[in-house]
């Protein structure tokens, strides 16, 4: 009677801690609410964060500009003549084109 006791019980504790350590894998790896996923969404919201407050930035940047080129009508000429190549009337542009380089030989 004595060795079924001890068989029984090694059993039962082998299923326990067998038990036990499904459910601690599963708490820490394998469920969705696991620590590993937890963590991983934790770097991805922290991730996007960042991303949010640059363009933030970026936007905030670009509105002072609007504001700018429609209050300010020097700094609308500016960008007219820098980024479409506008000009007065009877005004002369010089652009200077630089040379190309020739390949040197070795």
């Amino acid at each position: 009677m004595n060795s079924r006791k001890k068989a029984t019980s090694k059993g039962v504790r082998i299923m326990f801690w067998a038990g036990v350590s499904i459910l601690t894998l599963w708490i820490l790896l394998l469920g969705g609410n696991s620590f590993f996923n937890t963590w991983k969404l934790q770097r991805q919201v922290e991730k996007l964060e960042k991303e949010t407050s640059y363009l933030k930035a970026v936007n905030d940047s670009l509105a002072q500009e609007n504001e700018r080129l429609k209050t300010d009508p020097e700094a609308a000429e500016k960008a007219a003549r820098e980024k479409f190549g506008l000009t007065k009337q009877d005004e002369t542009v010089f652009r200077f084109v630089p040379a190309k380089e020739e390949p040197t030989k070795k």
